[in-house]
Parts: C-alpha cells; structure tokens; sequence
C-alpha cells in the first residue's frame, strides 16, 4: 500500500494576508488544468483556543463557484496550521473560492480570523491515486445538543486510511480522528486501554472490484453495527455520511447544516503500525485533545498514580508495541483478545506503574487494551514530576484469560513536553516470549538496550 499523499500535484499557491471579521468574506479564483480531485491547503489562524469556554474556535464557509462547498473549524487558535480540505472532484477550469466567516455558527467571543496563504493541490482522475479519493465520505457534523457542536468537542480533525488488495478486489477502509469523545469509555480508560483520549473510528468500508466497479458500501452506525450504505454522494460521487452519536458513529441520512471534507492525509499499515501513528505524524492531535480535556473534564492535578482517574497527560508514559502467536493453533483472534500489562521501574525505585493499574475492572471495562489490532498502544500514569530520563526499566507482563503464550516485540515510549507535544522517545526492537509459567519479560532498560 502506498501512501497517496504523496503524489498529489501542487498547481497554484499564493499569499492572502487577509483579515475577517465576522461576516466578512475573501475570493480567490484556482485554475484545474484536467478533471480531478482537487485539495485546498489553506494555512489560518484566529484569535480562539481550543482551551477556553465560548472561545474555542472559528467556522469559516466554503464556497466553490458560488455553491456551498464544505465548513472549516478553525480550532488551533492563534498559532497558524495548514487546514487541509478536499473540494472534490472537479471538471478542468476556473473556479471561484469564496471564504465567509461564519458569524451565526461561531462561538461567541472569537472576533477575527487570519488567512495567510493557500495552496491547491490536484490529482487525476484517471491515476490510481484517484482511487482512494474517490470513496472519501463528506461527513455532517453532530449536533445532538447543540447545533454546531463540532466548533467545541469531539471535532473532526483528520481521515486515515488502509488498503487491502484480494483476490479481484480492492478493500478501502476509511477512519476519522476526532478530538475526543462525549460518550463511551471513561477518560481516564482511555489512556490504558488505547493510549490517547482521541477518538479513532472506522466510518466507511468500501470492496471494488478489478475494473473500479463498486462491490459493496458498508459503515459504522450506532452501536457500532455494520451497516450497509443507502446514502447519498456529492461534490463529484463522495459518500454523504452524518456524525450521529457522540462515540463517533455514523448514518447515512443527513440532519444537520453544516460539514467538512477531509481528505485521506495517511496510509496507515495495520501490520506494521498502530493506529495512532497518525498522531505521532500530525502531533497537534495530541495538544487538541488535551486542550478539550482540560475545558471539559476535571483533571487530576495532582496526578495521584494509584488512580485510573484522567490526569495531566504530561505525566503519562505513552507506549507503542505489537503481540503476535507462538502457536500456530491459535487464532489471530486468540491473540488479540489476550491482554497485556506494561510495567516501569523508576531509578532508584522498587515499585512497578502499570498501565492496566493491575488488571483493573470498572464496571464493563477492563482497563487492559482489547482492541482488534496487534499493534497497538497504551499509557502509564506516573507520579508527578517523572521525566523520561528517570525511567530504568520498562516491562510486559501476560495477563489471565488469554493464550497461554505469547510474543510481544518492540517497544515505542515518549512522554509529552509542556505544550503537550510528543518528545523523543525510548525505542527498542526486543522480541520476548510470555507465558503462563513465566509471564513477565523485560523490553528495556537503561543500562543495556536489550
């Protein structure tokens, strides 16, 4: 699988340097040279932060040609980002864009915007790298409490996406990241059992056979039933889906008035990787959901370690690593239903952090990460004041009600720094053996790299 980021072709870029005030709009005309999907890199900034009640963001209107295209929530506040948005697919000419600050949709105390620059990206719609574009939902944004509730939680903030090609068909799997979500696993469980409180959810699954014909449609509707497509396309034959719970579930019949286009900017390898290396790619992830946990939730300041309670996700160790079978009678799904304790030793300690808090159950939770892939992540709270390089030794450790043996390789561990970015980390390619007669293995320590 490739990523198709790659070969997208920049065909026009120019500065703006234009400031709007609420209502206020700004026109600027792209020439497409061929049909094809067209992205539009707009790089912005207002005077909102995530953080901050009422202040949280800008919506600015996309129109294309005079037509309403797609909403852009401005979340990252004053610091500018490079927005990236999917027009669609268009026809070879000249298009008028047209950009409106959102007054009605905003929230109250953001006063301005700042457009900087823009670039238009174009790939072509007889290339194979149009095929992954091709099937990339247009998703309404939620509003089951407020009608624009996307300009202040769970905002959608990237897709990704995998390929699997079998036999005379090709499988494409589309996931959105949101900031965070409303409903679900607790907080504080989230950190263990999947390693960020993002959320990560499969929307849209598409089989195509050899000629580019489409098999079937399915996605991921409430209660996480699969369920098969009957909606609508637009902007060139895009999938229409509506953000419909509020753990990130979708239907296929529209309610709300407002939407976003975001283009599939990963390739994510689920054999090679977890999930969240989108995060790891984009780290902004990281700062917006802990900007909306620090607004919505209350934090554990003082980061008390025996508790599975959200604290301050500076104080988290964050690890990556993978599991796989020893025993060929053992199912993939064997293997992923075995959960797995990561442990750390500080210097000069005794005492061992666990990521699942030893194994802890809270009502239908189980803090140990479960989920589908064999890569995958977690985290281990620590007490207030760790940094990295007070970490001696990182452990694994085979919980009960799996296999009875396992392998686990490599190791990925970072913390986050102030403005909640990832640092450099601590990564090692350890291959160890569990079971259920010696079910601990050392994957790191600080004297020798195992």
């Amino acid at each position: 699988m490739k990523n198709y980021q790659n070969d997208t072709n920049v065909i026009d870029t120019a500065v703006l340097d234009k400031v709007l005030t609420r209502s206020q709009r700004c026109y600027f005309q792209i020439n497409i040279p061929a049909k094809g999907f067209v992205e539009l890199h707009l790089k912005a900034m207002s005077n909102s932060h995530w953080q901050q009640k009422n202040h949280e963001s800008a919506m600015i209107r996309i129109y294309v040609n005079q037509q309403y295209n797609q909403d852009l929530i401005l979340f990252y506040g004053k610091d500018s980002l490079i927005y990236t948005r999917l027009l669609g697919q268009l026809e070879a000419g000249t298009y008028e864009i047209e950009i409106e600050f959102r007054d009605l949709e905003s929230p109250s105390k953001v006063e301005q915007i700042r457009l900087e620059s823009y670039e238009v990206h174009w790939i072509d719609a007889t290339s194979s790298s149009a095929l992954v574009y091709q099937h990339t939902p247009i998703v309404y944004g939620r509003n089951l409490t407020h009608d624009y509730e996307s300009t202040f939680t769970d905002t959608p903030l990237l897709v990704m996406y995998w390929m699997q090609h079998k036999e005379n068909r090709t499988v494409i799997e589309y996931h959105m990241v949101f900031s965070h979500e409303d409903e679900g696993t607790p907080s504080g469980l989230l950190m263990s059992k999947w390693g960020r409180t993002t959320d990560i959810e499969w929307m849209y699954r598409v089989e195509i056979d050899h000629t580019g014909h489409l098999l079937s449609a399915t996605y991921q509707g409430p209660h996480h039933v699969i369920t098969s497509f009957q909606g609508k396309t637009d902007c060139g034959g895009l999938p229409v889906l509506q953000a419909a719970t509020a753990n990130g579930n979708f239907v296929d019949e529209v309610w709300s008035n407002y939407r976003v286009i975001l283009p599939p900017s990963y390739g994510w390898y689920p054999e090679q990787e977890p999930r969240e290396q989108i995060m790891t790619v984009y780290p902004f992830t990281y700062q917006m959901t802990n900007w909306e946990m620090n607004r919505q939730y209350i934090v554990d300041r003082n980061n008390d370690p025996y508790s599975w309670k959200l604290g301050d996700q500076r104080q988290y160790l964050f690890i990556q690593s993978s599991k796989y079978a020893l025993d060929v009678y053992n199912a993939r799904m064997d293997v992923q239903q075995t959960c797995l304790d990561f442990q750390v030793r500080l210097q000069g300690q005794e005492e061992w952090w666990s990521s699942s808090f030893n194994d802890l159950r809270v009502a239908d939770f189980r803090a140990a990460y479960q989920g589908p892939d064999l890569h995958f992540s977690t985290t281990i709270k620590l007490p207030a004041g760790t940094k990295l390089d007070h970490i001696a030794e990182i452990r694994v450790l085979l919980l009960p009600e799996g296999v009875e043996r396992i392998g686990v390789q490599g190791i990925y561990a970072f913390m986050l720094d102030d403005e909640y970015q990832p640092t450099k980390g601590i990564q090692a390619q350890t291959k160890v053996e569990l079971t259920s007669v010696a079910p601990v293995q050392t994957l790191w320590n600080c004297i020798t790299l195992i």
